[in-house]
């Protein structure tokens, strides 16, 4: 088949880290034997427009376009070109919420004419799930997930994300397709030394706790685990938690990498013993994924919908946000998961989340689409 995804969000030259969900799932349909080109819509003007606008990614056509709401001009070029991708496409595939919103009028105006195409809606977004997480704007104008009717077929991350979908949709129409997850180095044993090494990986925005992940720490210091953190990301929060770190006297016991590119950051993993981030809101949680593919157990907060894999057999969810409470359940991982093999997490995780299983079910998507075109 012919496959045209549209992505309001997609990996470029100047951001190769620009959700790399999307180009992965890209890469498992192109596995399974279609033909796939990708419309990024660059929306407004929050991010700038990356300058190859019409390019290859990782093998795959790309048209880069944007479309501002205060350019009408704009808007009406990116619809253009969407309805003449669409003529190329046997169906389409859109990657993010506000894609919809974008495929919509051509795809409307096609089939009010006879030359609708199926549709597949892939949705990662925590915003769907729980939208005053996003921001009060958003759950003023959350009503307008009732466009999750127009896909013939809607797919979530997560258990938890298609459930929610299935309110909107149509009926029996969602699905659960997960993210890839790649183990990108060998599975190597974890040590658990003397020190306990802990990692998490995401940006230093409030969301994901990291004030909460230091003052934890800390009491892991204060009650006899010499623990050390290496987090992995950037972002705006980055000075308030080197100043916590000065404050709490854990100068040594934890380190910011800043950002850095995926194969750096499964290293990170490998060096580690435990995942911690006690994250306020998450859908699938690559990180966390990525780590039991790493062979490392996971401490966080049972928070999303990644408990479809996250369980008691390779991680600890906790309740409660406090330092004691995530000290503990980071004292009762240590202790449970130094005897489990490394392979025995992450033999589970690569099998269950591999390009091959991902590309199986969006090819069971797109059959149950057809049906119902």
């Amino acid at each position: 088949m012919k496959i045209l995804v549209i992505a309001t969000w997609y990996p470029h030259e100047e951001n190769p880290a620009e959700a790399p969900f999307n180009a992965e799932h890209v890469e498992a349909i192109r596995a399974r034997g279609h033909d796939v080109r990708v419309v990024h819509v660059r929306l407004g003007r929050a991010l700038p427009m990356p300058q190859d606008t019409n390019g290859v990614w990782e093998g795959v056509p790309v048209r880069r376009v944007s479309a501002d709401p205060k350019r009408p001009g704009s808007i009406v070029a990116c619809v253009c070109l969407i309805t003449r991708e669409m003529a190329w496409a046997d169906a389409i595939h859109t990657m993010a919420f506000s894609s919809i919103l974008l495929a919509l009028p051509s795809w409307s105006a096609r089939t009010a004419v006879g030359r609708g195409r199926p549709w597949v809606h892939t949705e990662h977004w925590n915003g769907v799930v729980n939208p005053s997480s996003v921001s009060p704007l958003w759950q003023k104008l959350s009503g307008l997930r009732i466009v999750l009717r127009a896909p013939h077929v809607v797919t979530g991350v997560t258990g938890q994300l298609a459930a929610e979908m299935q309110r909107f949709a149509r009926s029996g129409a969602a699905m659960v397709v997960p993210c890839v997850v790649k183990g990108r180095a060998p599975v190597s044993p974890a040590r658990f030394g003397r020190e306990l090494r802990l990692v998490a990986v995401g940006a230093l925005i409030e969301r994901k706790r990291p004030l909460a992940t230091i003052e934890t720490v800390a009491w892991l210091r204060d009650h006899g685990t010499d623990a050390h953190l290496t987090w992995v990301g950037d972002g705006p929060q980055r000075g308030e938690c080197e100043a916590l770190v000065g404050r709490l006297g854990l100068q040594g016991r934890v380190t910011f990498t800043g950002s850095v590119p995926p194969a750096k950051v499964a290293l990170h993993l490998s060096n580690s013993d435990l995942f911690f981030l006690p994250t306020a809101q998450e859908n699938f949680f690559t990180s966390a994924a990525e780590a039991l593919a790493a062979g490392r157990a996971v401490v966080a907060t049972r928070v999303g919908g990644f408990s479809d894999y996250a369980d008691e057999s390779n991680s600890r969810l906790v309740d409660a946000v406090s330092p004691e409470s995530l000290g503990r359940a980071v004292q009762s991982a240590a202790s449970v998961f130094r005897n489990v093999p490394a392979i025995d997490i992450a033999r589970p995780i690569r099998a269950r989340f591999s390009p091959e299983a991902v590309g199986e079910l969006l090819d069971g998507a797109y059959a149950a689409a057809l049906a119902r075109a």
